[in-house]
């Protein structure tokens, strides 16, 4: 099962194993700081990207003792007060019982490297395809849509001038109209005020005639 094979590679806090005061450093060399197990600890990694690399391996899981399980084998050594070295040469014991070889050990591990490369460029090959579509193809819509943008744009600026060149216009106009309706006024005023002006020296005229002449 995944969860049994993750457990070869991932350590949590009850699987760290504890060490012996035998198991230190030789003398003259200073300690470093590495990892020293059969499985490692594991942070900062997608777990759901960890399990499919895992799964694939499970997928090509090679008949009989190969590295998956020799790495089995350290696993349940973990816990033993002995150094990495012990372990290593403890669990190849195990495994030499059954005819695995140093060399086959190795093939082993290339292969398991080969099944992990092999999803390396599947996932080069998907990425790139989402990329193609969801970085690539949305960049092409930004573009066509900036077009729009500075196409309506243009429009719009077109018919700004237009509308502004129109509301010259009516100002224009309207000038126009209240001068011309001013003029017509006056002109009908001071008509108007001649037409009652003769008007008044006919009919003054008029009952003059009537008086003075019988």
């Amino acid at each position: 099962m995944l969860k049994n094979l993750k457990s070869l590679f991932v350590t949590t806090e009850e699987q760290k194993p504890v060490h012996s005061e035998k198991a230190s450093q030789p003398k003259g060399k200073p300690e470093e700081t590495k990892t020293s197990e059969a499985t490692g600890s594991v942070k900062q990694i997608d777990n759901a990207i960890l399990d499919r690399l895992l799964q694939a391996i499970e997928d090509n899981n090679q008949a009989g003792f190969d590295y998956l399980e020799y790495r089995r084998s350290l696993k349940s050594l973990a816990a033993l007060p002995m150094d990495e070295m012990v372990k290593f040469q403890s669990a190849y014991a195990t495994a030499s019982t059954m005819g695995v070889t140093l060399e086959k050990l190795l093939a082993s591990i290339d292969f398991y490297r080969t099944v992990l490369r092999n999803e390396q460029d599947n996932f080069i090959k998907a990425s790139k395809e989402q990329y193609a579509i969801n970085v690539e193809g949305k960049l092409k819509e930004k573009d066509n849509i900036n077009i729009v943008i500075n196409e309506k744009s243009l429009k719009i600026h077109k018919l700004t001038d237009e509308i502004r060149k129109h509301q010259a216009e009516m100002e224009e106009l309207t000038k126009t109209i209240e001068a011309g309706d001013l003029k017509i006024k006056e002109t009908t005023t001071n008509f108007e005020k001649a037409l009652q002006f003769l008007l008044s020296q006919m009919d003054q005229d008029t009952e003059k005639l009537k008086n003075y002449i019988k």
